[in-house]
């Protein structure tokens, strides 16, 4: 028969292990990096910052200097319409012509006389200007066209005051901002050469003597954890007064925290060790001073009941059966304080081999069948015959008869099963009974060291350890214990045990 087993648990993704020489283990962070180098980093981050800082200059520089060449080109042709225009009304018809054209070869604009209505009356200009653009600059005074010279700002100027009068129109070419570009360029290439040089020397300078006053730290904390020097190792020196020098005060601070702690906890360690000592001398006197005693009242309550001495009448028989029941309970709490002793002092230890679970469950049933007295509770054994584990036979022995026994012990009626079986690489025992069952607040807290259920407390009975030193032994072997359980419907505990993995076995059978 196999035991229900509780499903498998994705166990929870694991950081990567790093050992180091000294033997300490690291575990690095999921998706940990490793850091940048502070010397290379200081210097790149300077030339990158100076390169986007030169870039927005220089585009910035360019759109402000396209504006400027603009602005420029419209208050030279307000200039020249205005000067030239006042000139020619000086002049007379004839002679305006030739004043217009070397004022077009000294200053490179272009100048055009129309009328009102857009027709030309006098061209100093190789642009040919449109009759549209024309009549634009006669209705609009100023603003922005392309002609033969490209891309001109214009302004117009009458000749005199009448409505009907002449118009000078002057046409003045925008320089692009290609012919600035170069001078600015070469301005913040050099701008750029010295600056981002300076800075990056200088970063580079102190990020070396930061990078090294951190290599100079993190050598001395990597000599601390060298296996021949001392556990707190020793202070680190401060060389700075930066942020470095004040890690460096606040590690060795922690230093001497540690170093504090660690006097305290050996000092309270050997106290311990000492408590332990005398707890053992104490625990080996007592019992055997107890077991002395003891051992005479249970004997002679022995050779009573055997009626050594002559025969007992009812009343006197169980008055002596009741002192060699007293006398066992006793006896029982002793060893059950000796065993809790040894598994916490380290003492006890296993002596494995192979143990015919089947075999060493008959023989717990068979005397735990005696102790069922006049209730009507069946002790009964089902399962294979041989089962095989890998484990102590005087432990498994010892977990057996407290789990029966617990449940004989609750059950007033019904049934307690035992059931062994192997599954895999475990072997395992069911004790399953009737009995009154655990609530949920007891069953999380049945397994630790003096805690009762309800009955056992109501009996005032047992020292609250025998399922603790169960569980302890059970893990011992690396095995594991479970219980399922419900008020009023009974108690199931089930123990695994690691397989006898060579035993081939003999035939199968049915426990009876």
């Amino acid at each position: 028969m196999n035991v229900p087993s509780s499903p498998p648990t994705s166990a929870p993704p694991r950081a990567p292990v790093a050992t180091l020489s000294t033997g300490i283990t690291r575990v690095a962070a999921p998706g940990a990096r490793r850091p940048w180098a502070l010397l290379p980093l200081a210097p790149a981050v300077v030339v990158v910052l100076g390169l986007l800082v030169v870039t927005a200059i220089g585009v910035f520089g360019s759109a402000s200097l396209a504006r400027a060449n603009e602005d420029h080109a419209a208050s030279l042709a307000h200039l020249l319409a205005a000067t030239l225009g006042a000139r020619l009304s000086h002049l007379p018809p004839g002679e305006r012509l030739e004043a217009m054209q070397r004022a077009a070869r000294k200053t490179g604009a272009e100048f055009v006389v129309v009328t009102p209505g857009g027709r030309i009356a006098l061209q100093a200009s190789l642009g040919m200007a449109d009759r549209d653009v024309l009549g634009r600059a006669a209705s609009e005074r100023t603003g922005e066209t392309r002609n033969g010279l490209g891309r001109v700002r214009f302004a117009s100027q009458p000749l005199d005051e009448a409505p009907s009068s002449p118009l000078l129109v002057a046409f003045v070419r925008e320089p692009g901002a290609a012919e600035g570009a170069p001078a600015l360029l070469r301005a913040l290439v050099a701008l750029t050469t010295l600056l981002v040089g300076v800075a990056s020397v200088v970063a580079y300078a102190v990020s070396r003597n930061a990078s090294r006053d951190v290599d100079f730290v993190a050598q001395r904390v990597r000599g601390m954890v060298h296996i021949r020097t001392e556990p707190t190792g020793e202070a680190i020196p401060v060389r700075t007064l930066d942020e470095v020098g004040g890690l460096t005060v606040a590690f060795n601070a922690l230093v001497d925290r540690f170093a504090a702690a660690q006097s305290s906890y050996q000092a309270d360690l050997e106290r311990v060790r000492a408590a332990d000592r005398d707890r053992a001398a104490f625990l080996a006197a007592v019992s055997h001073e107890l077991r002395s005693p003891l051992n005479a009242i249970l004997g002679f309550a022995d050779l009573l009941t055997a009626e050594v001495d002559g025969p007992l009448d009812p009343e006197a028989r169980e008055e002596v059966d009741q002192i060699r029941g007293s006398g066992r309970h006793l006896a029982d709490l002793i060893n059950d304080i000796l065993e809790y002793s040894a598994l916490e002092s380290g003492q006890l230890k296993l002596s494995r081999s192979r143990v015919d679970l089947g075999a060493t469950a008959w023989e717990v049933v068979r005397e735990a069948t005696a102790t069922v007295g006049a209730r009507p509770v069946a002790v009964r054994l089902e399962g294979r015959a041989h089962v095989f584990a890998r484990a102590d036979p005087k432990r498994v022995r010892q977990i057996l008869t407290n789990l029966v026994g617990n449940a004989v012990k609750f059950t007033q009626r019904g049934e307690v099963v035992v059931d062994v079986g192997v599954e895999g690489r475990a072997a395992w025992v069911r004790v399953r009974d009737t009995g009154p069952g655990i609530s949920a607040q007891e069953r999380a807290v049945i397994f630790q060291e003096y805690k009762q259920t309800k009955e056992e407390r109501a009996r005032r009975r047992g020292t609250g350890l025998g399922l603790a030193i169960a569980r302890r032994l059970v893990l011992m072997h690396g095995g594991s214990i479970d219980l399922e359980s419900e008020v009023g419907r009974g108690s199931t505990f089930v123990v695994r045990l690691p397989a006898w993995s060579d035993a081939a076995g003999p035939a199968e059978g049915t426990l009876a």
